[in-house]
């Protein structure tokens, strides 16, 4: 076996060696020149294979990610890839925990760098950040046409359920936690029990058919494709469901440097795409609910960081940071 292959974790390389074809593992081990770990997330790990037949990534899923639903997200990778709005997947092994995918590489500009948190201020004040790599609104518009348009995941998940299951499980977990920060942190949550509601009801109200839903769109998750015709692809289909379609407008909307203008261009495209999908001719009522909906991105962000707060007692005080900087861009 090449050099190159051998400088894998030995506990990933043994697990690919077993899992992966022996084709296809011979092939990659006969072309790949160099390995790089670029990411280490909280669900996964990121590998690049440098290959003379074309880069790679090995991504390799956490044992204690298995709150993700893991064929779900297979599925729902394949058809975003089907549209071309997804990376190639090569491969994948047979319990799903590691994927094998092609590298888009990220040359000309690196997308997350547009990354902020800035909640609804990015609705009410002009930024002086400026994206001029690219013409944003457009490539981000068709992104949304391409995702609304994909067949809906056999999973559904409202808004309210999900606000449900965190909850529920935050409020099983509050009387094992003897972390004082977290314990305020929980009661702050508690406390806006009621303008959760008023958030969710502006939601329902708001009648958009449920769609294909990313519900991750931060600038870590795009990459920009393509030289002389330039795309988004997304990658990271952990949370994909159908769901409101409102919420990943709010996710782009919530994280992306976008000035003032492009950010009413980018609503003003795309809902008016949701209500004609939706025969929908009321566009103000669902541009109305949109607060709403960054509102519930905000909330869900923190929910999820004290969930992980608790599941990860190591990790504590990261979590609780998280959570601290994502429940003050709600506007309460």
């Amino acid at each position: 076996m090449p050099q190159a292959l051998l400088s894998l974790p030995n506990e990933i390389l043994d697990m690919i060696e077993q899992t992966m074809p022996v084709p296809l593992f011979q092939q990659l081990a006969a072309q790949c020149t160099a390995v790089m770990v670029f990411n280490t997330g909280m669900s996964n790990i990121n590998i690049k294979l440098c290959c003379n037949d074309g880069d790679k990534v090995l991504r390799v899923n956490q044992a204690h990610s298995t709150w993700c639903d893991r064929k779900l997200e297979v599925a729902c990778w394949q058809v975003a890839m089907a549209a071309n709005i997804a990376p190639a997947l090569i491969w994948v092994s047979d319990n799903n925990q590691i994927y094998l995918s092609e590298f888009i590489d990220q040359q000309n500009m690196d997308w997350s760098i547009l990354f902020t948190m800035r909640g609804q201020a990015s609705i009410r004040q002009a930024t002086k950040t400026q994206i001029t790599a690219v013409d944003a609104v457009p490539l981000l518009s068709e992104l949304f046409r391409t995702l609304s348009g994909l067949p809906i995941p056999n999973k559904s998940m409202t808004v309210s359920t999900q606000w449900q299951q965190y909850a529920h499980q935050l409020d099983s977990l509050s009387a094992s936690q003897t972390n004082l920060q977290w314990q305020h942190a929980w009661q702050q949550l508690l406390r806006l029990n009621g303008l959760v509601r008023q958030w969710l009801s502006q939601l329902e109200a708001c009648v958009l058919l449920p769609a294909f839903c990313h519900r991750d769109l931060t600038p870590h998750n795009l990459l920009l494709s393509g030289h002389q015709s330039q795309r988004l692809l997304c990658i990271d289909y952990e949370y994909a469901v159908a769901s409101h379609p409102l919420f990943d407008l709010a996710s782009v909307i919530a994280t992306h440097e976008l000035s003032s203008r492009q950010v009413n261009q980018l609503v003003d495209s795309v809902i008016l795409q949701y209500c004609q999908t939706s025969n929908l001719t009321d566009v103000a009522a669902a541009k109305a609910a949109l607060p709403a909906a960054i509102n519930c991105f905000w909330l869900f962000s923190a929910m999820w960081a004290l969930l992980m707060a608790a599941k990860e007692p190591q990790k504590s005080t990261q979590y609780i940071h998280y959570f601290t900087k994502y429940f003050t861009l709600m506007t309460c």
